[in-house]
């Protein structure tokens, strides 16, 4: 064999085994695009995400074409690599949301999602070059369902039936004080599978004279107020229980008095919720209930029962 055939052959076989070296790239396990949050993940679901608010979607490149991609920074993309986003049946069919562009990402923002309970596909599709190939397998796609705002509604439990209800499960009264019960909250949030949610309660109490008048203003009943934050092992299932401690009267002059205890469900989370402000990469923020809600305690004073009077057995009449 001629030297020049075997430089040929060694020069095809060099060829070859880089090729196959380049084709041995894989997608990284995770994207860290910088100045974003999070690790964005290859994970078979639906994207949940709570209305109102936007999101970024990655796609990973060719490993071909960007071997060094790690998602640090733009510059890791092949400068002729480009990505086109639509959202819809099918790719071929999806109305447009970014056309082809040096950039691996479609930043949505809330107007871009469906409305609540809705589902949306988005599809993406890579290309080298403005005329260059087109991917011709197929455009890749996520499914993307907006959820509503997390919501809840709150009773009072009257465990152990020692409270006498005023109005069903809302406003209970009962003799004496350092008595407790339960707060049942029941969550919503449509569209939603994820069972997860935060809430925050607020205590308040009021004293009364026996006419019904204030004599001591409504302020924060210390310790009494209930907060289950919105993170990780935090979260509660709905339905959740939620533990009065023990009301006590508050005093007016050094005196008991008719207490009224208030808890009031001012805020209201879900890992959804909260999630979705992280994709947004804006601060969390729970929401109010949809209708107030407000359950009230009152403790009345006890009579305490006198002396019986008699005339004495030695009255002089």
């Amino acid at each position: 064999m001629r030297k020049s055939t075997l430089l040929k052959v060694a020069g095809t076989l060099a060829a070859v085994m880089f090729s196959f070296g380049v084709m041995a790239q894989s997608y990284p396990a995770q994207i860290n695009h910088a100045g974003d949050v999070g690790d964005y993940t290859n994970v078979t679901e639906t994207i949940l995400h709570t209305t109102g608010l936007g999101l970024k979607l990655y796609v990973a490149p060719d490993p071909v074409y960007s071997p060094s991609y790690t998602g640090a920074a733009a510059a890791d993309l092949n400068a002729n690599s480009q990505w086109r986003w639509v959202h819809g049946a099918t790719y071929a069919a999806g109305a447009q949301i970014k056309d082809f562009a040096n950039e691996n990402w479609v930043e949505l923002a809330a107007g871009d999602i469906p409305a609540v309970g809705a589902s949306r596909t988005y599809w993406v599709l890579e290309r080298f070059g403005a005329l260059g190939c087109v991917d011709s397998t197929t455009a890749t796609s996520k499914v993307l369902t907006t959820t509503g705002e997390p919501d809840a509604t709150m009773i009072g439990a009257n465990a152990g039936a020692v409270w006498t209800p005023m109005t069903p499960n809302l406003e209970f009264y009962r003799c004496g004080d350092g008595h407790t019960d339960n707060l049942t909250l029941t969550f919503s949030e449509t569209s939603s599978t994820v069972n997860e949610y935060a809430y925050s309660i607020t205590a308040t109490t009021t004293g009364y004279d026996i006419d019904g008048n204030v004599v001591v203003a409504t302020a924060p009943a210390a310790g009494h107020a209930i907060t289950v934050a919105p993170a990780i092992g935090t979260f509660v299932a709905s339905p959740a229980t939620a533990v009065i401690p023990a009301m006590t009267f508050v005093q007016n002059a050094g005196n008991n008095v008719r207490t009224r205890y208030q808890f009031t469900l001012s805020e209201v989370g879900s890992r959804i919720s909260t999630l979705s402000h992280f994709r947004a990469g804006v601060a969390n923020a729970l929401y109010a209930p949809t209708v107030a809600q407000v359950v009230t305690y009152w403790l009345n004073l006890p009579p305490v029962t006198g002396p019986i009077y008699h005339i004495p057995n030695n009255y002089a009449f």
